[in-house]
């Protein structure tokens, strides 16, 4: 690894200069991405020009640019180049910068169609006592030359995707978003890892706010939740420092809302798309509720009123006045629970979406401006995932131990997805100085699953084939308001104060996934009274948050070397209750697996004939199945941000985050009251330090500490089992949170606005990592325990850059790139459950991460083109048990195709392809023998789960004034 390093690393530093001077001899730089003096767009003129030193000539750069009266601005690029499209007028310029005096341009005149030069210099002030900052506007963050900006005045070390990107590939939420950005990939389609790390190194922010989950088994939160609609932008932070919450190690995974409109605006785009695997096939479905299609079940699922909630319902359970349940009354709850256990067929439609965005801003003299942005979203997405493998192993301790197959099943799975969401934001700045601000957010997913398996069954017998079949339904859904001002106070040498007070609910509702078991020997099938079939399970989430931050900044000194203290501190108190129940059906004590009615199928075994004669009702919830918690965060920090030299830049400071985690449950050997809680006060410290090597490159460095806490599922004992033949999953009242001391050293070189070269070296060491292993019992059982170390270390090398240098025809062409490589290790202690690798990489951590495209873009035709490479390394997504190997996820080669078209003023078509490489999901376990193929999918011997998702073809169009 070391030697890998520094052969890259050599490479890169050979490179960035040759880059450097193939950008100088350019004709004509870019500004952000275009030429600056380039035509004006219909009904519209320009007025462009350089911002330059009075005295040096030099270029100002990132000097912005405003249109007095409007929020028009413009920001230099690094050749003091700005950019305004204007309709029709006479307009007044103000032009500023740090330790300029302001400067204005009056009867600025704009025409249709024309483009005019107006050159601007500015003035050193004479006096260091009047130097003044004076900022009209924040910058657009959604457009890429602003994130480029961002990223390199940063006090931390990150990597953004602007909406600007965004909306050049085929990306239609945050986490597709996310899979563009240096170093991270996504698991699932929803769940962002960074750096290879896994969710729970992983933190989510919405404006600056930490997130709730609405997962029950993850803290992630699935970032399809939000649409790339309301997003400006998505910013994934690398480098922890004190100002921001200290539990990631991967990164921090940012969702920025869109800034208010300049004038009126609205748009709306729509979708629609195509499967290879799916569109016109045949679909598994079963009958389900009246408001699927919005991702809410309407009680068709939901528990029967008649069902009482303060005790079960089995014949024998004990009622709460001392009296039993008889046969009779578990009879009568056996048929008000009854409902369909049978699948049905359907044909799949195309994928469908839509949203609709409207926002404006009104000012009221010369001070006062009242804004507001409001979008709405739907999408509905269909998939058929049929000959998926799904298989177990053992380990056959004659032959070698070779791998010895378990389970062998062949499963077909229909799914609908259903996601919506709702944003408003309002922005009332009543003083130059002072802003509020008021947002929400609502956002909602649900997947619709029916499910069939067949194969072979160890639990079966020899000879015999398992039918399983599965109906599941399951709703998310996320409610976040903020409430946030922002208020500059000139009197304290321009001090400024941030606050902000948050509510935010998590749900997650799983109402009656039902699930049935046969087994066919000699072709005659016959339902079995396993732990699985004749079940119907309920389980329900709810997690709500109440938060508050403030940030004050004190600039203490200003001019070449300014220096800033920070100080601030954020509350947060988290609660949530889990529930679950169970029930099945089981033969009556008169009934044989012999007996005629067994041998029926679901919609005819099923009914209300058959219930108290052939079956009966039974709960079998369990005393862990619910719990409570809560998690209450108290933290404050102190940071100072000061230019030793103005070459030179240091960041230092430290966060205190006192956490408690507290769970109530119940004992699962006492069964009596259980009480979890964990603790804990951290310091965690921060130092960066910046070197501004020239105008356009810093040099980068930091060391810092981050903690990593249990999720809360992962201390409750409760225990879930995914399917027929599976292992159970089960938490660990006595983990202890991770601590982990993180390097970070990046150089990074900025051509254009629009352009980037980097290369960064890490380095993190874990103490008491939270990993999953395997304890013993009959088929092993899932499980969490704090191992004693673990190390990564890793490089990332990325690329932007636009193809003018190499000849003026390919000025339109851009090349992007990104890789990251890491070396991970974990050493678990001696006796640590029956896992077979006590030393093996951490579990969801991929060695490397590649990212790659191709950009086209044409103002004058109105034509933009994007092709996209992603794969990531392998990854231990289940750990191998008793000799048996760990399960790995393959690598998936992933390519995305984007060819977009302006039609007209105010319409764009687009059309996406996604997967055009067909690559297979594929989790192996043990050495890759080549088999027999599988209904057209590369089969392997080893392999566990593997399916085909298909190609995804999309073709949108988008209205936008």
């Amino acid at each position: 690894m070391r030697k890998t390093i520094a052969t890259l690393a050599s490479a890169l530093a050979l490179f960035l200069p040759a880059l450097s001077l193939a950008q100088e001899g350019a004709d004509e730089a870019l500004l952000g991405e275009e030429e600056p003096s380039r035509p004006a767009p219909a009904g519209k003129g320009v007025i462009w020009g350089v911002v330059t030193d009075a005295k040096t000539k030099e270029p100002v750069i990132d000097a912005q640019v405003s249109v007095v009266g409007t929020n028009k601005k413009a920001i230099a690029d690094f050749d003091g180049r700005y950019r305004l499209e204007l309709a029709p007028g006479t307009y007044e310029l103000r032009v500023f910068y740090q330790l300029y005096k302001a400067q204005r341009v009056q009867n600025v005149r704009v025409t249709a169609g024309t483009v005019e030069k107006v050159d601007v210099t500015l003035s050193t002030e004479e006096s260091k006592q009047e130097i003044v900052v004076e900022i009209e506007a924040d910058p657009d963050r959604a457009s890429a030359a602003a994130q480029t900006l961002l990223r390199k005045n940063a006090a931390h070390t990150g990597d953004a995707v602007s909406a600007q990107e965004i909306a050049r590939t085929p990306d239609r939420n945050a986490a597709d978003a996310a899979r563009r950005v240096v170093g991270a990939s996504v698991v699932g389609q929803r769940y962002v890892y960074v750096r290879g790390l896994g969710d729970r190194y992983t933190n989510a922010l919405l404006n600056g706010v930490p997130l709730p989950s609405p997962e029950p088994d993850r803290q992630a939160v699935p970032f399809d939740l939000f649409p790339t609609t309301v997003l400006s932008d998505l910013t994934i932070v690398k480098t922890f420092t004190p100002d921001m919450p200290g539990d990631f190690t991967g990164g921090s995974v940012r969702v920025s809302t869109r800034e208010l409109p300049e004038k009126f605006t609205i748009s709306g785009t729509f979708y629609l798309g195509a499967n290879s695997e799916t569109t016109f096939r045949s679909r598994l479905t079963y009958a389900g509720g009246g408001t699927d299609f919005l991702g809410i079940d309407d009680g068709t699922r939901a528990l029967p009123p008649g069902i009482p909630t303060d005790y079960k319902v089995g014949k024998g359970d004990v009622k709460p006045d001392g009296s039993l349940v008889t046969q009779r009354e578990a009879d009568e709850f056996g048929r008000m629970l009854n409902r369909p256990m049978t699948t049905s067929r359907t044909t799949a439609l195309p994928n469908m979406s839509g949203n609709f965005t409207i926002g404006n801003t009104h000012r009221f003299g010369d001070e006062h401006e009242f804004g507001y942005m409001a979008a709405l979203t739907y999408g509905r997405r269909f998939q058929v995932r049929s000959g998926e493998i799904l298989r177990t192993f053992t380990i056959d301790t004659n032959i070698s131990n070779e791998l010895d197959l378990q389970n062998d099943y062949r499963v077909e799975t229909g799914l609908d997805v259903v996601s919506w969401g709702g944003f408003a934001g309002l922005t009332y700045r009543y003083a130059k100085d002072h802003k509020v601000s008021l947002i929400g957010l609502h956002s909602r997913s649900s997947e619709n699953e029916a499910r069939e398996i067949a194969g072979r069954a160890e639990e079966g017998g020899p000879g015999r084939t398992a039918y399983d079949t599965r109906l599941r339904f399951v709703s998310r859904s996320l409610t976040f308001g903020q409430l946030a001002g922002e208020h500059k106070i000139r009197k304290a040498n321009d001090a400024t104060l941030e606050w902000n007070l948050t509510a935010s609910a998590a749900t997650s509702d799983e109402p009656d996934t039902r699930e049935n078991v046969y087994l066919a020997d000699d072709g005659r099938k016959a339902w079995q009274s396993t732990t699985l079939s004749g079940m119907h399970f309920y389980a329900s989430q709810a997690e709500t948050a109440l938060g508050g931050a403030v940030h004050y900044t004190q600039p203490i000194r200003k001019g070449d070397s300014p220096t800033r203290v920070k100080v601030g501190g954020l509350v947060q108190v988290r609660s949530r209750a889990f529930d679950a129940r169970r029930f099945r059906y089981i033969p009556t004590p008169e009934t044989t697996e012999e007996a005629a009615a067994l041998s029926l199928p679901p919609d005819q075994l099923f009914t209300n004939e058959y219930i108290g004669s052939s079956l009966s009702l039974t709960e079998y919830t369990r005393t862990t199945d619910s719990y409570d918690a809560t998690q209450r965060m108290f933290s404050g920090y102190f940071m100072a941000d000061t230019s030793i030299r103005p070459w030179m830049r240091v960041v230092l400071g430290a966060r205190v985050e006192a956490s408690s985690q507290r769970l109530d449950t119940i004992d699962p050997s006492k069964l009596v009251p259980q009480h979890v809680e964990l603790s804990t006060a951290d310091l965690l410290p921060s130092l960066g330090l910046v070197f501004k090597t020239n105008e356009r490159s810093n040099l980068r460095a930091s060391v810092t500490r981050t903690v990593a806490r249990p999720q809360l599922r992962e201390l409750a004992p409760f225990s879930f089992t995914d399917y027929f033949g599976a292992r159970e999953n089960q938490g660990n009242p006595d983990l202890d949170r991770t601590t982990i001391v993180n390097a970070d050293l990046r150089f990074e070189f900025f051509p254009t606005l629009a352009e980037v070269a980097a290369i960064s070296v890490f380095y993190k060491d874990f103490t008491k990592p939270i990993e999953q292993i395997i304890m013993p019992s009959s088929r092993g059982i899932v499980s969490y325990r704090n191992a004693k170390g673990a190390q990564n270390a890793g490089i990332e090398l990325e690329l932007r850059k636009n193809l003018a240098f190499v000849s003026p025809i390919l000025a339109d062409l851009g090349v992007l790139a990104n890789l990251t490589l890491v070396h991970s290790r974990v050493s678990l202690e001696e006796g640590e459950g029956v896992q077979t690798s006590n030393v093996r990489p951490l579990a969801g951590q991929s060695p490397y991460v590649v990212n790659a495209g191709l950009d086209y873009a044409s103002d004058k035709r109105g034509t933009r083109v994007r092709v996209l490479y992603n794969v990531y390394g392998r990854r231990i997504a289940q750990v191998g048990m008793d000799g048996l190997p760990d399960v790995y996820e393959q690598p998936r080669h992933l390519l995305d195709v984007t060819v977009a078209q302006r039609v007209g003023k105010y319409v764009d078509l687009k059309l996406s392809a996604e997967n055009l490489l067909l690559a297979p999901v594929v989790f192996t376990q043990g050495p890759s023998q080549e088999n027999v193929a599988h209904e057209d999918i590369p089969n392997l011997t080893n392999v566990v789960q593997q399916f085909q998702p298909g190609a995804t073809f999309t073709l949108s169009a988008t209205f936008q004034n």
